[in-house]
């Protein structure tokens, strides 16, 4: 079963992640390293979508994450997770947004800190995350994260022109 959803959960990452245009209407395109990940050769996707991370694409960053976190192809290893997601997250993908809180708020990968998580959150759009996250902090720390949060977002549109 978790084999399943990740494959539809990559298919539906790559698909937005990408702006693929849809084969048909429940079947984005698939990349090489997706036709190889459907295959079940995690080896060959995981190298295959590095090659398209390490160029920038969001999609690819963000089923090299997901491979990692699994141990799928690749060793199991949040540090490397942590990385791709944050490369995705700053280019504005809300999935590796709060995939980063989380890890942030887990401390796996990245050294635990509840003001990052609600950072990250905050600007996922996961709000009722970064509420219990918010839990753990004081007001003044709290504000803080909120604080980032919003320059982080009022950069990344003053960025792309928005």
């Amino acid at each position: 079963m978790k084999k399943t959803l990740w494959v539809l959960g990559l298919a539906a990452v790559i698909g937005w992640g990408q702006g693929v245009a849809l084969a048909a209407a429940d079947h984005p395109e698939l990349s090489e390293g997706d036709e190889a990940y459907s295959a079940e050769h995690y080896e060959k996707a995981a190298a295959l979508y590095r090659k398209d991370a390490e160029l920038g694409v969001i999609a690819a960053q963000m089923n090299l994450a997901i491979m990692y976190m699994d141990g799928q192809g690749v060793p199991q290893d949040f540090k490397e997770a942590a990385k791709w997601f944050a490369k995705a997250a700053e280019q504005g993908n809300a999935e590796a947004q709060h995939n980063l809180g989380q890890l942030y708020q887990d401390g796996k990968g990245v050294a635990q800190n509840s003001m990052e998580a609600v950072k990250w959150f905050i600007i996922s759009g996961a709000f009722q995350s970064a509420a219990a996250a918010e839990k753990g902090l004081s007001p003044e720390q709290a504000a803080e994260a909120r604080k980032q949060a919003g320059d982080w977002t009022a950069a990344f549109k003053k960025a792309k022109g928005r």
